[in-house]
């Protein structure tokens, strides 16, 4: 398999490589690029949003698993971010996806009480209130 390589690119034609080797379904590939710009510009602005497609191309790819770790690192690393409230929203679909109710719950509830006002948080909310309505 082909390696990303960072050598001699933006930050910009990194990620924008990054995003083409996601929507051509490369999501080894994407990853590799999104973990070289994160290491390569730890402090940029797009810093969430590098951390953010790696769980999206693990969500893509159905790595469960990984998808919910690397969201938890938007989360952690990046409070702030413009990408933290997807990140709360992408991380309960997953739990979902996996069977556990209860922490999709917790995610959606977090980021409707954080971030009401988002396009995350009103999607969070449809989120609980279709497992609110599974409940007997």
């Amino acid at each position: 398999a082909p390696v990303a390589s960072a050598a001699g690119l933006s930050p910009r034609r990194m990620l924008e490589q990054s995003f083409a080797d996601y929507t051509a379904g490369q999501y080894p590939l994407a990853i590799q690029g999104y973990e070289a710009f994160l290491r390569t510009f730890p402090t940029s602005d797009q810093a969430d949003d590098a951390q953010f497609m790696i769980g999206e191309s693990h969500f893509s790819a159905r790595k469960d698993t990984d998808a919910v770790a690397a969201y938890n690192e938007v989360i952690k690393r990046y409070p702030s971010g413009n990408a933290t409230p997807d990140a709360y929203y992408k991380r309960g679909l997953v739990m979902e996806r996996m069977g556990n109710a209860d922490g999709a719950r917790d995610s959606w509830q977090q980021v409707v009480k954080v971030f009401p006002e988002t396009d995350a948080g009103r999607l969070a909310k449809q989120g609980l209130d279709r497992l609110a309505a599974r409940k007997p």
